[in-house]
């Protein structure tokens, strides 16, 4: 066989991610009930057999959230439209970041809720699903507003276990990227 043809067999083998490693599980994610951006009723249940993308923004913060948000609209953009994919973003400040506060959020950053999740609840139910469920940090909200939280992604599988945490620079989204789409294609 021509050396090119097998130089290109073997590139499309690896591009097909035949020699990577598997996805670590790391933890598993415990129940939680929280509201979506729509006030319904959203929790582990509704993400059960989905790979979910999850990430943490409050509507009023003036420096990382907005980026953070852009991101997860790109991540969910270079994923594409895929059944068994959701992303979810949690308010680290629900007192003030109501369902109609995160939908207006939504709105504003052009979100596709069509797989993609915005929610709150209770401050402790948020702060279980957040710290304790995903291990995140989450802080309480300082004198100059801000509210010290967790920049990264999470990753989690169908079955509910976390599978990684991902920066939020280029490398880190393109891992993440690479991520979903083999935990979606399995």
């Amino acid at each position: 066989m021509p050396r090119r043809i097998v130089g290109a067999l073997l590139t499309l083998l690896a591009a097909c991610g035949s020699d990577a490693p598997p996805i670590p599980e790391l933890a598993p994610v415990p129940d939680f009930r929280l509201v979506d951006q729509s006030g319904e009723p959203f929790g582990l249940q509704e993400l059960r057999g989905k790979v979910w993308v999850a990430n943490f923004v409050f509507t009023t913060c003036p420096t990382v959230c907005p980026m953070l948000t852009t991101q997860m609209r790109n991540v969910q953009q270079r994923v594409g439209a895929r059944a068994n994919v959701r992303f979810v973003s949690f308010t680290v400040d629900p007192t003030r970041d109501t369902p109609e506060v995160l939908r207006a959020y939504a709105t504003t950053h052009d979100a596709d809720l069509s797989t993609w999740h915005f929610v709150t609840g209770e401050t402790e139910a948020v702060r279980r699903a957040v710290v304790d469920g995903l291990r995140v940090g989450m802080g309480e909200r300082q004198a100059d507003g801000d509210i010290l939280h967790g920049t990264h992604f999470v990753l989690v599988d169908g079955s509910g276990k976390i599978r990684g945490y991902y920066r939020n620079d280029r490398e880190g989204l393109d891992g993440l990227v690479r991520d979903v789409e083999r935990l979606a294609g399995e």
